[in-house]
């Protein structure tokens, strides 16, 4: 069937057009057309067979559009979260809607099996995107950036023998899935089970849980800034509760911990642990000397500029609205007390690693703590992960109750339904049939027909 449904629209397309190319004729032949008085009985008396001729017109539009049903097919793709007005994605990035007829996308349909052994190329062809356009003027002042598009599939003869529906469907979850994949917010950094702290030494338990809760208290803070009223429905906590959890879990349940294991000095291998300790204390020191060295460079190069220029440089120059005033403007001084701050501050920052790991031995070294104290240490790690755990659960549900409210699941999709499939069939038949009806008539009352009847007569007479 679709092999042979362009010679069905070639001959619907074919009749207008001979109408139209007969009535062209008849124009350029004759200096005027036809009086109506001589056109009119013409019409009365073809009236029936123009009538028969349009309805059998528009039976055959109607058979060639329904016959169409399998290789015709659409969907409505609406982007739901608030920075689509805006044309960004989820993350701010720049939105892409091409990307639903990408590579990775297609690829990624033809992967589940079910179309068949097409390629993502031979997906492609059949597909199209086009924006549905909002109501409404668009000015400079009042932006419009569509929100919904329509993707339209059109089947080639490579993929006439596929499903339109699957297809479609195919397609529209694969798009979903990379683009909450690739732009809707990431919970992995918070998702842990913790179960590795089992194989650690007990102040590596503590550098690691410290580690995981900044990361927590780091990521709620970025929400709380992003909404700070928002008060979920299924934890019954905001962003600034669950964060507060976290920091009392950092400042107070991790430092009791870590509290203990100093007080008794327990590890599970002091000897290696505390070997590891002047190491880190041999690297870091060699990081420290680089950064004072770096310091004094710069302060050393700050003194040699003359007092009166470090203080102030002003340039002439105009502000936006023309006036004339002076600007201080920044010298190599400027720049050289940046960088030795920064290398000050890490410098300290190393000297602090380094007093830490050497009070960590002293600790490690003066052992006292027996099998009960390890026992008791072993509890406590129990609890932290209790509780970090129970921390992270309400964190990752208040956060994805959050966006399952904002951005009402990123993308809906509204497929074509078979009844307004065939009302728009229903629509473009009548459309068909008015115009056929109406080139028939003005080619029969104008008297276009003249040479086909003619010649119809001198083929009868030569017959005779």
């Amino acid at each position: 069937m679709y092999a042979i449904r362009p010679i069905l629209k070639l001959l619907l397309l074919a009749v207008p057009f001979v109408c139209g190319l007969l009535f062209a004729v008849q124009i350029l032949c004759q200096r005027q057309l036809q009086q109506i008085k001589e056109g009119l009985p013409r019409y009365r008396k073809a009236f029936p067979r123009i009538f028969a001729a349009s309805v059998l017109g528009g039976v055959l539009c109607m058979l060639f559009l329904l016959s169409g049903m399998s290789y015709y097919g659409s969907f409505k793709m609406s982007f739901t979260y608030p920075k689509a007005s805006k044309g960004l994605t989820p993350n701010s990035t720049t939105l892409d809607v091409s990307e639903i007829v990408g590579s990775k996308v297609l690829r990624s349909a033809v992967e589940t099996g079910n179309l068949g052994d097409l390629s993502p190329e031979e997906v492609k062809s059949a597909l199209s995107v086009s924006n549905v356009k909002g109501k409404g003027a668009v000015s400079t002042k009042d932006l419009y950036v569509s929100t919904e598009y329509e993707v339209v599939y059109r089947a080639t003869e490579k993929t006439a023998s596929i499903d339109k529906n699957r297809l479609l469907e195919t397609v529209a979850d694969s798009y979903y899935t990379y683009f909450t994949d690739s732009y809707g917010r990431k919970t992995d950094i918070l998702e842990n089970d913790y179960s590795e702290i089992s194989n650690l030494d007990y102040l590596d338990v503590y550098k690691y849980l410290d580690s995981q809760v900044s990361n927590i208290i780091d990521y709620l803070e970025m929400c709380r800034t992003e909404n700070g009223t928002f008060v979920s429905g299924e934890t019954q906590e905001s962003f600034a509760s669950v964060k507060d959890k976290a920091k009392n879990f950092k400042d107070v349940s991790l430092e009791r911990y870590q509290a203990y294991v100093l007080k008794y000095g327990l590890s599970q291998d002091s000897g290696q642990y505390i070997s590891r300790l002047n190491y880190e204390n041999r690297l870091t020191n060699v990081e420290y000397l680089k950064n004072l060295a770096a310091y004094q460079v710069r302060i050393a190069a700050i003194e040699r500029y003359d007092g009166d220029i470090t203080r102030a440089v002003l340039v002439p120059t105009r502000d936006d609205t023309g006036e004339f005033y002076q600007s201080r403007t920044k010298i190599g001084t400027d720049y050289f007390a940046s960088e030795a701050n920064s290398h000050l501050e890490f410098a300290t920052k190393n000297q602090l690693n380094i007093e830490t790991n050497n009070y960590h031995i002293q600790s490690l070294s003066a052992a006292s703590g027996g099998e009960e104290q390890r026992k008791e240490a072993d509890q406590m790690v129990e609890n932290l992960k209790t509780e970090i755990l129970s921390i992270t659960k309400q964190a990752v549900e208040t956060i994805e109750d959050y966006d399952a409210q904002t951005s009402n699941g990123y993308i809906s999709f509204v497929f074509q339904d078979k009844k307004s499939y065939v009302r728009s069939n229903l629509m473009k038949t009548l459309l068909y049939t008015g115009g056929l009806f109406v080139a028939l008539s003005v080619v029969v009352f104008s008297g276009a027909d003249a040479p086909l009847r003619r010649k119809k007569k001198q083929d009868a007479f030569k017959v005779i």
